[in-house]
């Protein structure tokens, strides 16, 4: 009996001294470079923005770079210097010109990173903004985690493009703003002032872009989506007696480069990534930018050099068998996100 005491004194003694903590050792790696660059002939569109990484136990996601010195070079040509524009932020006040090459210099204390070498594209044009309708399959899941799809409609905007051997490879920023109005009604004396709102919509996917399809013989890019409208609109605010009076599409089109093209479609990539084994991780993507003082130091981000306009068109549908109304817009004035005035519509009302 005895035996069996020591026995198993001896086996709880063995169980607890395997229980110790462990705890990993992490090493501290510097913060390493992040670069977002996006320069075009717009100077209301031009940046550059330099951060750092942070360690794994530090709170913060980013820290601001400081001291640092951003130039513009352009090839066999003059150096642009960036000014300073805020914490990490620096601009040009100068613009590219097309059909010039450039590179980005940045200067972070005794290291020199620069960039590929790049063309600056032509300026961007549409040939054709048009509409379909769409019938397309959405799935959500139940309070079971069960898939369920949903049948969903609505009006698809597309352009096309044309591609030539200066410019083949697009990117499209989406903005709608939807146009409501209401009139409310008084029993007793004169009616209250009519109302005028306004709300600002955005296409849920990542980065649009456009390039040449493979095998491709025709000439220009063709029928490419850009935003999905809701056939009911009423559904997107909230007065039950408001009319919708129509949609206000800004486009904003960048004219880029091959080499953008492949990296915003490597991004789209890992942001669709959904865990499964052949998705890309994030160590594969990788900038245009390096440390030529140190090659061997990591630089995230991409020097994009791009040309830039913007196109307004007026938009009204309401149904799949309705007559769409639709005309371009050539005046640009500043739209506030969203709104609402009385009385009469804001000067840039269409």
């Amino acid at each position: 009996m005895n035996k069996k005491l020591t026995y198993f004194y001896l086996l709880i003694l063995l169980l607890s001294s395997c229980e110790e903590k462990y705890t990993p050792v992490i090493d501290t790696i510097d913060g390493q470079l992040v670069v977002e660059a996006q320069i075009t002939n717009d100077p209301t569109k031009n940046f550059v923005h330099l951060t750092k990484t942070t360690g794994f136990y530090d709170m913060q996601s980013s820290s601001v770079v400081t001291g640092a010195s951003v130039e513009l070079v352009e090839i066999n040509g003059r150096t642009i210097q960036g000014n300073t524009n805020g914490p990490g932020f620096f601009n040009f006040s100068t613009l590219p010109v097309a059909g010039k090459n450039y590179k980005l210099r940045i200067i972070v204390q005794n290291y020199t990173y620069e960039s590929e070498v790049v063309t600056m594209p032509p300026i961007p044009s549409i040939l054709s903004f048009y509409t379909g309708h769409i019938v397309r399959k959405e799935y959500v899941t139940d309070a079971y985690g069960t898939p369920i799809a949903n049948e969903v409609t609505g009006r698809e905007i597309y352009v096309d493009a044309p591609m030539t051997a200066e410019l083949s490879n697009y990117r499209f920023n989406m903005r709608a703003v939807l146009e409501w109005s209401w009139y409310p009604m008084s029993p007793f004396g004169p009616p209250p002032p009519a109302h005028f709102g306004w709300q600002s919509h955005y296409p849920k996917s990542d980065f649009n872009i456009a390039g040449p399809k493979k095998f491709s013989q025709t000439g220009k890019i063709e029928k490419h989506p850009l935003m999905t409208l809701p056939y009911n609109a009423k559904e997107l605010f909230l007065l039950p007696d408001s009319v919708m009076n129509g949609w206000i599409m800004i486009i904003d089109q960048y004219g880029t480069s091959k080499g953008s093209y492949d990296y915003h479609e490597k991004l789209n990539s890992q942001f669709a990534a959904d865990g499964s084994l052949f998705d890309p991780i994030q160590t594969q993507i990788y900038g245009n930018i390096t440390c030529i003082s140190d090659p061997s130091k990591i630089v995230f981000g991409y020097f994009d050099l791009n040309s830039y306009r913007q196109y307004r068109y007026f938009l009204y549908v309401t149904s799949p068998n309705a007559a769409v109304i639709q005309r371009q817009i050539f005046n640009y004035p500043l739209i506030p996100e969203e709104g609402d005035v009385k009385f009469t519509p804001p000067a840039w009302w269409e």
